[in-house]
């Protein structure tokens, strides 16, 4: 007697030898497809941050709205940038305490409160320019190495 003829004379030990084997292959394709599958970042991405006047400067995650209190002190964004191998705080921007209120309940959060509502100012000036004063901003934000050069802007 052939497997062929064992075969059919047993038909549920066929179909249960089948499907199990089905269900192994299945299995093991499902797990090479999960196994190189891309991964994504759940978390939001780091920023830099200072609390005197970017003298000095920090990373931590990008939800916490400057100023915001950090050790004590009063921390805010500060974009770092970087020329000849020296690294060094180009301007800081904030948030004013109305926007930044809007900002974390979530409500009334229109392109005015995000433009208006930040201020930046280079490290060492006293007065805060609003983002919505493109004149101002863009003499803030045109940062030059002492010597000149155009610094490359790093990210955390």
């Amino acid at each position: 007697m052939g497997l062929r003829d064992q075969l059919n004379e047993h038909p549920k030990i066929t179909a249960t030898v089948t499907a199990t084997a089905v269900l192994l292959l299945i299995s093991f394709v499902v797990v090479q497809v999960l196994a190189s599958r891309r991964t994504y970042q759940m978390k939001l991405p780091q920023a830099y941050y200072t609390v005197d006047d970017g003298k000095t400067f920090f990373s931590l995650g990008s939800e916490n709205i400057p100023p915001f209190d950090y050790k004590g002190k009063p921390a805010v964004h500060a974009y770092v940038f970087e020329a000849g191998g020296k690294r060094f705080v180009g301007y800081l921007e904030r948030y004013t305490p109305e926007a930044k209120a809007k900002l974390l309940s979530g409500k009334n959060i229109t392109p005015q409160v995000q433009i208006s509502g930040r201020q930046m100012k280079r490290p060492g000036e006293t007065r805060w320019v609003s983002s919505g004063d493109f004149a101002a901003v863009a003499k803030v934000a045109d940062v030059k190495f002492p010597d000149g050069r155009t610094p490359e802007p790093i990210e955390p």
